[in-house]
């Protein structure tokens, strides 16, 4: 690298306000000739004052203001599109850099010319903590970052990884923009695994830099989601990425163990008593003995009952409630009457973070179209095995993201019967 490359660097803000003094001015200390280097703010439509602050602060940095929202994915390809440097760089607006950060992390190119994307090192806002120093994933796709939280690691090492973490990274801009970017259907998390994994597969090299090291408050901006949104992320997104990525075999033995997991943590999360659901629960029998049929109860009303079961079959609660309403209340206690035979309730209240992994699942259905192009596209394109990709990373069989013990014994023994866990015990760790 006889010269210092052009770098355009994009600071995404969402109603950030308060990080950007700290992130800002540290990027404008950076050790960098000025006429190489492009700050950009791209405000996904702030409603605290981000963008007014940029404009008066902070004159130098070029602002793009979207009308809204559009998540970590769509924002940094806008912006990405029309920065104009040769590499393009990701940072949020919760970090702070070193003057030397830039030349640091451009550093690798030297001895490996061939790189097409830098990860950065990332500790927690005093320094005294990793944050991410490399990552994996588990087979059902969920992004990790290894040795988070530990004070050092064996791992801190420069080396190629899976991925760069999206929150302080460089990647050549013709390559981001020709391999898609990060993938707008994400909104957010996930959504830099999912670029790393392609550029992998695609026959990039993603390089992980110990020296060039940034500061991290750590979550402030996915602390304004609510538990649910980001575990419906979180899941959806997972899904999402290994259905684009695995080769087909891969695919076709994860897929299916993946959507059971998501229903059993439901489940789980729920405290559904499954037990009470099974023919002969509560009886002492086997679970596969039938429970003999009761009577049907006797009502006072039980014309009108039989009428509003009628209704109901025919055309719906909404119907039943509409005739009740105009002819008493006997349509509809006489329906409630015959569907609560054994005293059951009529229904099961889930909590929202559990209905959240269902929602997931639709979503990841609604989006089949979209994802089988993208799948096309990128297997069409594939460079890479998954042995040689996925083994550049632990591939790990556990679910971080839920501890419950019956669930990971569950977990383990899916695994197994499967065949998820040798067919990863094949990739070379």
């Amino acid at each position: 690298m006889s010269e210092l490359p052009t770098v355009s660097l994009i600071v995404l803000n969402w109603n950030g306000r308060e990080h950007l003094s700290t992130c800002l001015e540290s990027l404008s200390r950076l050790d960098y000739p000025r006429d190489r280097l492009e700050l950009i703010v791209c405000d996904n439509g702030s409603t605290d004052g981000s963008a007014s602050y940029v404009r008066s602060s902070f004159p130098s940095f070029r602002l793009l203001e979207l009308d809204r929202n559009y998540g970590f994915a769509v924002g940094n390809d806008r912006a990405a599109e029309a920065a104009t440097g040769e590499w393009v760089g990701f940072l949020n607006n919760d970090m702070a850099v070193p003057p030397d950060w830039l030349r640091q992390l451009l550093a690798p190119l030297q001895a490996h010319p061939g790189v097409t994307c830098l990860a950065s090192r990332i500790l927690n806002w005093d320094g005294s903590a990793i944050d991410f120093i490399g990552g994996g994933i588990n087979f059902q796709g969920h992004g990790l970052q290894i040795d988070n939280g530990a004070k050092r690691s064996v791992h801190d090492r420069a080396r190629p990884v899976l991925f760069a973490c999206g929150g302080a990274m460089l990647v050549k801009r013709s390559v981001f923009l020709e391999v898609g970017g990060f993938d707008p259907l994400y909104f957010s998390l996930f959504e830099d695994v999912d670029l790393g994994w392609r550029l992998n597969l695609l026959g990039h090299d993603v390089w992980y830099t110990p020296e060039a090291t940034v500061l991290h408050k750590h979550h402030a901006t996915l602390n304004r989601f609510t538990p649910q949104q980001l575990n419906m992320l979180t899941e959806r997104n997972a899904l999402f990425t290994i259905f684009k990525n695995y080769e087909q075999a891969n695919l076709d033995a994860v897929m299916p163990v993946a959507l059971m997991l998501l229903n059993e943590k439901a489940l789980s999360m729920a405290g559904v008593d499954k037990a009470s659901y099974r023919p002969g629960a509560g009886a002492g029998n086997d679970h596969t003995e039938l429970v003999k049929p009761q009577p049907a109860p006797r009502l006072k009303n039980g014309n009108a009952a039989q009428k509003a079961v009628r209704i109901l079959r025919q055309e719906g609660w909404r119907q039943l409630a509409g005739k009740s309403a105009r002819k008493g209340e006997g349509l509809l206690l006489g329906a409630l009457r015959l569907q609560r035979r054994d005293q059951s309730p009529l229904s099961a209240s889930l909590p929202e973070l559990a209905v959240s992994h269902l929602v997931a699942i639709s979503e990841f259905a609604h989006n089949l179209s979209e994802l089988e192009s993208r799948r096309e596209w990128v297997q069409s394109r594939r460079k890479r095995s998954d042995e040689e990709v996925l083994g550049m990373e632990k591939v790990l069989l556990s679910d971080p993201s839920y501890g419950n013990a019956e669930y990971l014994e569950f977990q383990q023994w899916l695994s197994v019967i499967s065949g998820i866990e040798a067919r990863f015990k094949k990739v070379k760790l």
